[in-house]
């Protein structure tokens, strides 16, 4: 038996050259040139380990406007086997609730066993999309992994979860909705020729939101998250002094907390 991985990859503004709108509250995505959100990166190493371990297909999926495709012609290049660019002038505004929703239903369309995703995005960092789905098509979820052993003999996904202080080993039954903890994984390099076929031959499918059935309940107007308000904080003076040895230490500090 082979399973159909789906794996979330997005474009976001790169976070060295971000700003924010001061009178939106949002990120001013203009301002920086985008670039594919680097836990993304270890998700997609999950999603082709998994492929590596039990065979299938890995199917990239991102939700954006049509110049987003870039991030899923990278996801080819690194070894996806098809990709899936969900666009709709509908999506726009959409935050956790609707994004969650919208790749909850593709996930149900390609008939996925395993979708992985990255545990945030740099350009929000919830870490609520990746639950959000599982919630919406009531899958099972394993979160912040650090590696994955795929058992197709039981139908099952298990994972080796961080927690404080060690790890531990969880298995789900499938269809399973993975968050891989950032900074795990180290990323395949991207062939030569899976470059080439990327950039110039490859064309990903396209849905709408009309495709998914959902285009009532995505965009800004169904999001219920809002900025209440941005302040600049001013810093506080912080009191530095040198000392000579740990007893002028004990001194200073018995000074300071008097």
């Amino acid at each position: 038996m082979s399973w159909t991985i789906a794996v979330g990859v997005k474009q976001v503004p790169d976070d060295d050259e971000v700003g924010i709108d001061p009178d939106t509250g949002r990120l001013d995505r203009a301002s920086a040139p985008a670039v594919m959100n680097p836990p993304d990166r270890d998700a997609l190493e999950a999603a082709l380990t998994i492929r590596d371990q039990v065979g299938g297909e890995v199917i990239a999926v991102t939700m954006g406007p049509p110049n987003a495709k870039t991030v899923l012609e990278q996801a080819v290049a690194m070894g996806c086997d098809d990709a899936v660019l969900v666009t709709d002038r509908a999506f726009a505004g959409s935050d956790t609730w609707p994004t969650s929703l919208t790749l909850a239903r593709t996930a149900e369309a390609l008939e996925a066993d395993v979708v992985v995703c990255g545990e945030e995005t740099t350009d929000s960092s919830t870490g609520q999309v990746p639950p959000g789905i599982a919630a919406h098509n009531g899958w099972a979820q394993l979160t912040y992994v650090e590696g994955v052993d795929a058992r197709p003999e039981e139908d099952r996904l298990a994972a080796r979860r961080d927690v404080e202080g060690g790890h531990e080993l969880v298995a789900a039954d499938l269809p399973v909705v993975v968050a891989v903890a950032y900074g795990e994984f180290d990323t395949r390099p991207a062939g030569l020729h899976r470059k080439i076929y990327a950039e110039n031959d490859f064309e990903p499918t396209q849905w709408t939101a009309e495709d998914l059935e959902i285009k009532e309940e995505v965009g800004l107007d169904v999001s219920p998250t809002s900025v209440g308000g941005m302040e600049t904080v001013d810093p506080v003076d912080r009191r530095g002094e040198v000392v000579d040895d740990i007893d002028d230490l004990a001194e200073v500090l018995t000074e300071v907390n008097a």
